[in-house]
């Protein structure tokens, strides 16, 4: 695998040629200080990913040469839905990239009784767009060639109705719980794991979320920050019942 990985948005194919976008080009060309015949690696989110030679190179425009596609795959066993309350800026970020570094499939944004973060449809969807660069970025570091699907933010009550039937073993993170993840579920069953915002979730949603389903989960005596909890419950989660597990 070549230290360069490009996620590119559009579909790609063997045996071709590509002229990256500017902004793409600028980062190989200026940022990384790339020249003709040096090597990348790019994929488009939909599985596997591309060995490709850069083959001519301008100020603003960078051609590489697509080569044959490879179907590595470095992900997870388990299946995870993250189902994370919205919180402030740099933390709602770092959550996106934590998670798709540790091999989350699907991410949904979630308003709430306690959420602060208010966004009309049009800054709901800006904001889903940032938050789809930041799991591209993420899936370049980290190696993976499957971008988490990451949903348009929606109410927590509407989501809940919506989904009554989905299916998959559900857990909802709640300070002072005795409930634990293990024995929660198997290596095949697809996790829902529900985080709340910053200040957490309404006496009510804790009650809505368990009629339809949602098992309460702790995490010890500390009460987590939500960036905090979404990261150490995917972690166990994956070292219980994904590819962390030992012997894995």
């Amino acid at each position: 695998m070549s230290l360069t990985r490009l996620h590119i948005e559009s579909p790609l194919s063997a045996n071709s040629e590509l002229d990256l976008d500017e902004n793409a080009a600028r980062y190989v060309g200026r940022a990384l200080r790339l020249a003709p015949n040096d090597k990348l690696t790019l994929f488009d989110g939909r599985g596997g990913e591309f060995q490709a030679t850069i083959v001519a190179m301008s100020k603003n425009k960078v051609t590489v040469a697509i080569g044959e596609h490879s179907d590595r795959t470095v992900e997870s066993p388990l299946t995870i839905h993250l189902l994370q309350g919205i919180s402030r800026g740099e933390r709602m970020d770092f959550v996106m990239q934590k998670a798709t570094e540790l091999g989350v499939q699907r991410i949904t944004p979630l308003i709430s009784d306690y959420t602060v973060v208010k966004l009309d449809a049009k800054r709901a969807e800006k904001r889903r767009q940032h938050w789809r660069g930041i799991v591209a970025s993420a899936c370049e570091q980290s190696g993976r060639n499957s971008l988490p699907d990451v949903s348009s933010p929606q109410p927590l009550r509407s989501w809940l109705g919506e989904n009554v039937n989905a299916g998959g073993t559900r857990l909802i993170l709640k300070p002072g719980s005795d409930g634990s993840l293990r024995f929660v579920g198997e290596e095949d069953q697809p996790m829902i794991l529900l985080i709340g915002p910053e200040g957490g979730f309404s006496d009510n949603e804790y009650e809505l979320a368990e009629a339809t389903g949602f098992r309460e989960i702790g995490f010890g005596k500390r009460v987590l920050r939500t960036e905090t909890a979404a990261m150490a419950a995917i972690a166990s989660l994956q070292t219980l019942y994904g590819d962390l597990a030992p012997g894995k």
